[in-house]
């Protein structure tokens, strides 16, 4: 009888170990989206929770293909219903935000290019932007996730661009 229970807790080290590689993998994506759609650090926090959990549960039950994929549709859905159910426009965006931020990146200019990308760009520019530059995605992967036609999710992006380059200059 010793050996299920510790076949099992084989099983579920080798699961946890599992998920930590995942969210060391994928916590930067999954904050960045929140934090583009909420602007604000504590729900964004908020959202990576929840998204993680709903993974772990996730996989508890089912194989999940591409987990990259799965993470930023069910990060940005996740943050737009805690937008919605706020039913207000989100503030007090603050800059002291990116020298605690450990989920996107250590480097200090990734974190001054992304608080730009904040400041200047509204939310879907953002997010194509974030899912693009950070998240790595190509423009039709983005078009899926964030239900827009392709043909505007690169006009969107190439306006968001030039948006930056003029305010950089």
């Amino acid at each position: 009888m010793a050996q299920p229970i510790l076949h099992q807790s084989e099983q579920y080290d080798e699961s946890l170990a599992e998920f930590k590689i995942l969210f060391d993998q994928h916590k930067k994506h999954v904050f960045a989206i929140a934090l583009s759609i909420l602007r604000d650090f504590e729900l964004s926090e908020d959202v990576l929770q929840e998204v993680y959990i709903k993974l772990y549960q996730q996989l508890k039950n089912h194989e999940i293909k591409n987990v990259k994929a799965w993470l930023i549709r069910v990060s940005r859905n996740t943050a737009l219903d805690l937008y919605r159910k706020k039913n207000r426009e989100l503030t007090g965006f603050d800059q002291n935000y990116f020298e605690q931020i450990h989920y996107l990146s250590e480097d200090p200019i990734d974190k001054m290019v992304l608080s730009k990308y904040l400041e200047l760009l509204n939310t879907e520019e953002r997010q194509i932007v974030i899912l693009k530059d950070i998240s790595g995605l190509k423009h039709r992967e983005i078009a899926k996730i964030t239900e827009m036609p392709l043909g505007t999710v690169l006009w969107k992006y190439n306006a968001a661009m030039k948006k930056l380059r003029k305010a950089l200059d």
